[in-house]
């Protein structure tokens, strides 16, 4: 089961979230958009594809690839 571990609103219907699990027995960090397909069930959200999945081993990378983005930002 994933552990989640933050999560963005994008719009009404979407939201961006970070998570914690395993595949195949090994730990992985997923960050994934995830959509309401009714709003009358509000906490009802699926995953879609748009994301990424990482092994913790990445996660150094990724954040330095972030702090690239700060930068291009600024």
């Amino acid at each position: 089961m994933n552990q989640i571990i933050a999560e963005i609103p994008k719009n009404a219907l979407e939201k961006v979230v970070a998570t914690m699990g395993e595949y195949k027995g090994k730990p992985r960090i997923d960050i994934r958009v995830h959509f309401q397909p009714d709003a009358s069930e509000p906490d009802n959200w699926i995953p879609t594809k748009k994301g990424i999945n990482l092994s913790p081993d990445m996660w150094p990378d990724f954040k330095e690839l972030v702090g690239k983005v700060d930068k291009a930002i600024d």
